[in-house]
């Protein structure tokens, strides 16, 4: 089988398959983590076809017919093949007989991995020949072209239109194939599960909309930096695509209210949105997420800034009436602008909210959303300028369910209730105060208690001093990454200290911080970042 011997050169099962998408659900690993191709491989059930007849009837691997597992039905060998783990050994058991190639074959070329080009090269030569030993191209899966990037072309994409049982396809950064090319591809897809475009930048309103007419059973779909794609894509997606569960719409600025509207409407399933750079969303799609989209788990609507409290659920307020007031509640007028938003359920599931930038959203709004919403893990409210202590007092409300708190740019909270916050929410691992200018000390006293501390940034957090340096060396043991940028009444002797109590920290940032200017401190400095990634830390 010289086909299933070639195989053996350039596939792993450990490719990496994930995309860049989604946050992960262990709470102890990178909340930045994907889950957008997760979950275990598809159920292999039945061993695989041979290609021809003369393939069939020839006997060229070894036959053990008086070994017992000979006898293990087909199903069972199967299920234990699965738990290889290796290629090498896949491709060893494919060798033992017949019936073992039979049933291994498939799981060896379910996920091809590819490092280098010319291991797609190899592949694409053998899907095609006329004399495979089985149809290797409806074995296929899952294919992820993240480490090709540009290397990937026309000529060798275009041959993937005969993978028509592939379900997941990951294109990230791909940018040199054209639009004809995903035209001639996509729609050749139906078994489309999850398909990642992200940086595709030749992906227009044609293209999804073929691609959503064929894989009527999409779940996932990024589109990050799509921006070509419009209303007329999305409104096709919602459209022909309802069990859409997880949809990445970033910096796809020409999407507007109503496509996302129709999302939230017709795809109930609908687990995770990202709209972040959506400018042109407003209130009005916003509402209707929080109204239909029942399962929801993260929302990103990050940069989103026409968004204002009237996008978000109204506070759940007793509602106090006069036993015998004869003049009945007026209904709520449209001059008035929207009317407050009322959710009857509680939304359980949520667990990330990202509302960076975000300017015109008050505590109103946070109020709401946390009455609602009571078990959110990763709350991201940098740049929401307008938000003051009662913000961070009703956030306490999520306790223990809360682990990652991002509240740059605050400049109106306090220690008052940052004290709080550290005695109610016991298990926070990630916290940001950068520009909180009215914090001192004793914040980080209260802070430095939180046993499952990791990363906790005061950029210019300007009131800190060297006993806040102290605090945090002497009561913590788990701190990883620490920015101390521009705080700059802290000594080089406090830092010092820090790093002798602080064995797990890999990261410290004392940008700007004058004791730390002299030229024997300097010559340890790394280059600095550019003026656009200094802006996208603040």
């Amino acid at each position: 089988m010289p086909s299933a011997r070639t195989s053996r050169v350039f596939y792993r099962l450990n490719s990496p398959s994930q995309s860049t998408t989604s946050l992960s659900e262990n709470e102890d690993d990178d909340i930045n983590k994907s889950l957008f191709f997760g979950g275990p491989v598809s159920s292999v059930v039945s061993p695989a076809q041979w290609a021809s007849r003369l393939h069939h009837s020839a006997d060229g691997a070894i036959h053990s017919s008086h070994s017992p597992m000979s006898q293990v039905p087909p199903e069972v060998l199967i299920h234990i093949l699965k738990h290889l783990h290796t290629s090498r050994d896949l491709y060893h058991s494919l060798l033992v007989s017949r019936s073992w190639c039979e049933c291994s074959v498939e799981l060896l070329w379910h996920r091809p991995s590819f490092t280098r080009l010319s291991t797609l090269v190899k592949m694409m030569r053998v899907l095609s020949r006329g004399d495979q030993t089985f149809t290797y191209s409806r074995f296929i899966r899952r294919l992820n072209f993240l480490f090709l990037g540009a290397d990937l072309t026309d000529a060798l994409f275009c041959r993937l239109a005969q993978c028509d049982h592939l379900e997941r396809l990951t294109l990230v950064n791909c940018n040199s194939i054209s639009e004809d090319a995903l035209l001639r591809v996509l729609p050749c897809l139906p078994n489309l599960v999850a398909i990642d475009l992200t940086g595709v930048i030749e992906t227009s309103d044609q293209i999804i909309i073929g691609l959503a007419s064929a894989a009527r059973r999409l779940q996932g779909i990024n589109l990050a930096g799509c921006r070509q794609v419009t209303d007329a894509g999305v409104y096709a997606l919602s459209s022909s695509c309802p069990l859409l569960r997880r949809v990445k719409l970033s910096g796809v600025d020409q999407v507007t209210d109503g496509p996302v509207s129709a999302l939230a409407k017709s795809c109930p399933l609908l687990l995770e949105i990202d709209l972040n750079n959506c400018k042109r969303i407003t209130d009005i799609s916003v509402r209707d997420i929080w109204t239909y989209s029942t399962h929801m788990r993260e929302m990103r609507l990050s940069q989103c800034v026409e968004l204002t409290d009237a996008a978000f659920p109204a506070p759940v307020k007793p509602q106090v009436t006069p036993r015998n007031n004869p003049f009945p509640t007026a209904p709520h007028s449209q001059d008035e602008g929207l009317p407050p938003l009322v959710i009857p359920r509680p939304l359980d599931h949520l667990r990330m909210l990202d509302l960076t930038g975000c300017a015109l959203i008050t505590d109103d709004a946070v109020d709401g959303i946390i009455s609602h919403a009571s078990k959110i893990r990763n709350l991201v409210l940098s740049k929401c300028i307008q938000l003051t202590d009662r913000t961070v007092e009703n956030i306490c409300v999520l306790g223990k369910h809360l682990h990652y708190l991002h509240l740059g740019h605050a400049a109106n909270i306090t220690d008052r209730s940052i004290k709080t916050l550290a005695r109610c929410c016991t298990r926070l691992r990630y916290v940001d105060f950068a520009n909180c200018v009215l914090l001192t000390d004793m914040s980080v006293f209260e802070l430095s208690s939180l046993p499952k501390l990791r990363r906790i940034g005061l950029v210019r957090v300007s009131n800190l001093t060297d006993e806040a340096i102290y605090a945090l060396a002497e009561r913590h043991s788990t701190l990883e990454r620490i920015h101390l940028s521009y705080c700059d009444q802290i000594s080089v002797m406090a830092v010092h200290f820090l790093l002798q109590k602080l064995h797990k920290l890999t990261h410290l940032s004392l940008t700007g911080i004058p004791s730390f200017r002299k030229p024997e401190l300097q010559q340890f400095c790394r280059q600095p970042p550019q003026v656009s990634d200094i802006d996208a830390c603040f």
